[in-house]
């Protein structure tokens, strides 16, 4: 027991510093390449920065700190596979993979604690997309705007559908004070012309967005302004969670928004949360046969298959839950069959490897 525990420590040794490196690997060109394309904003909106009272030095750690969570959820996997690459072909070039199987062991047991950190990771990618990555999603587009726009405050416009009949579409939403500079509800369901207003403000007393506006009293004519309150289906979680990113919702945010607006694409990214974490085990189920191959000993064949093996079904996963979003196919069939079908055909490779 104590040798295979020895063994187990020595595998799971190379795969996580190998983790390490190919993390830090991908961090940093996310980073460098992120930055390079925006190196004309950022210089251009300095001076513009220094009036606000805030420097390029200050600011720029803490977004990009801030953006780690979102780069590690979308580059896991990948990072996954390519460290179990790099560990195997490192011990295979040392001639250790032989002697671990003649002392009894196959290769699926020797490569039990790769596959035991692939669970990990999955784990721990459903915990920060769930409980880390949304909370930070906010402060991060701020810190966006004041570097690369020059903006103390965040606006956004965009359209949010309230019903299956009914929806806002709004202008200058300020997410800070939860204010509408302008909007107008439209319901295809009556004959009843859009509704247009200005600076409704959320209120938490009547969890409404409220506004005033100007017309005749019904009594008198005179001109008064009256309190008026739009749509109670419509609210600041609604219109903020639409204009974030699929790697800044939840769970929970994206339940949220299926329930309220009946879309398919928040249906698909309720399920696509479930199933991308899955995918550390996918791809090494498919990679690994190829490089545990007898002769295979290339490091750069593997991670050319491994490039090959993920984007194929990144690719193919994109195109299915494209479908669903457009309602071509059903959203829970389009986030599960990429990894479905990958899986099966992981399966197949996986038993053709010689133990």
């Amino acid at each position: 027991m104590k040798t295979i525990g020895k063994l187990d420590r020595y595998v799971a040794s190379h795969f996580l510093s190998s983790y390490g490196v190919c993390l830090l690997f991908f961090l940093g060109m996310f980073v460098l390449v992120d930055l390079f394309s925006k190196s004309d904003d950022l210089f251009e909106n300095a001076k513009d920065l220094s009036k606000l009272g805030y420097s390029i030095g200050s600011l720029l750690p803490s977004f990009y700190g801030l953006m780690l969570p979102f780069i590690f959820l979308q580059v896991a996997p990948f990072v996954t596979v390519m460290a179990a690459i790099f560990s195997i072909t490192r011990l295979r070039r040392s001639n250790e993979l032989i002697p671990m199987i003649v002392a009894g062991r196959s290769l699926y047991r020797v490569l039990a604690p790769v596959f035991v950190f692939a669970v990990l990771l999955a784990v721990g990618m459903g915990l920060v997309q769930q409980y880390i990555a949304p909370g930070l999603a906010d402060k991060r587009e701020q810190l966006k705007e004041l570097l690369f726009e020059g903006k103390a405050k965040r606006l956004i416009d965009g359209v949010s559908r309230i019903s299956s009949t009914q929806w806002v579409q709004f202008h200058d939403y300020d997410i800070d004070k939860q204010k509408i500079g302008a909007f107008e509800v439209t319901d295809i369901s009556t004959n009843a012309p859009s509704t247009y207003g200005v600076n409704a403000k959320w209120d938490k007393t009547k969890q409404r967005f409220v506004y005033h506006s100007e017309g005749p009293d019904a009594t008198t004519g005179e001109i008064v302004r009256q309190s008026r309150e739009l749509p109670p289906e419509l609210d600041p979680q609604l219109i903020e969670s639409q204009e974030r990113g699929p790697y800044d919702l939840s769970y929970s945010q994206a339940q949220y928004l299926f329930e309220r607006t009946e879309q398919p694409r928040w249906k698909v990214l309720l399920h696509y949360h479930l199933t991308f974490p899955l995918s550390n085990l996918l791809l090494l189920m498919l990679g690994l046969p190829f490089v545990l191959r007898p002769g295979s000993r290339s490091l750069m064949l593997g991670m050319v298959i491994a490039i090959v093996i993920c984007g194929a079904y990144f690719a193919f996963d994109a195109m299915m839950r494209n479908m669903g979003e457009k309602s071509v196919i059903h959203p829970v069939l389009a986030a599960w069959f990429g990894i479905i079908f990958f899986g099966s055909l992981g399966v197949v490779l996986s038993d053709s490897i010689k133990t």
